[in-house]
């Protein structure tokens, strides 16, 4: 019992300096045109399109070449596919499929299951905050997770409970393996990749 109170605080130790230290990358990617375009009274459709097609490129790149370092870790691994939730809501604002198979697409890269963590705890985190965005496109563009903002909508009713367990998961993993820092090192290093990609992936519509 002993050891599972002292693992427990490791963990809960490790989110509190994964939270701290990614604090400013974070922030950066939130000051970024692109995200605070999105959030702008001011958004219009052309907005909303251009921010998800990045994203596209983030996630796509994430599934294909990082979801499968991870499969032995994350048992839930199956249910946190969503880059097709990006292609139907681009769809369903009206741009066709020929178009965004053009699309740019970054390549994320990972040697190690700790640096495939780190990666996912970004791309995670921004499904939790994604219903920020939804309230927000919802109210402001009135699309719904029916019509145009199925990825925004995420999980779903299940956002919160899968973002429970990967974190605990995560937690568990960092402590096991004794790869605290090459986590937290991975996912600094993603906010800042994700914010150039922002600036810097052509979209044309």
């Amino acid at each position: 019992m002993d050891e599972l109170i002292v693992s427990k605080e490791k963990q809960d130790l490790f989110l509190k300096k994964l939270r701290e230290r990614t604090g400013a990358s974070h922030t950066g990617l939130e000051d970024n045109i692109f995200s605070k375009a999105i959030l702008s009274p001011t958004v219009n459709l052309a907005d909303y399109q251009i921010y998800i097609a990045k994203l596209y490129g983030i996630m796509r790149s994430c599934e294909v070449d990082i979801f499968p370092k991870t499969v032995s870790v994350l048992p839930d691994l199956n249910e946190r596919y969503k880059s097709d939730l990006i292609v139907k809501d681009l769809i369903g604002t009206g741009i066709p499929k020929e178009k965004i198979v053009t699309f740019p697409i970054h390549k994320f890269s990972a040697s190690t299951t700790a640096e495939a963590l780190g990666i996912m705890y970004v791309l995670e985190g921004s499904t939790l905050g994604g219903k920020i965005l939804y309230k927000h496109i919802n109210q402001e563009l009135g699309l719904s997770y029916e019509n145009g903002a199925s990825y925004f909508w995420g999980y779903g009713q299940k956002t919160g409970i899968l973002w429970k367990n990967f974190i605990s998961t995560l937690a568990g993993y960092a402590v096991e393996e004794n790869c605290e820092e090459e986590i937290i090192a991975t996912a600094i290093q993603t906010f800042t990749t994700i914010d150039k990609w922002l600036n810097e992936a052509e979209i044309k519509l």
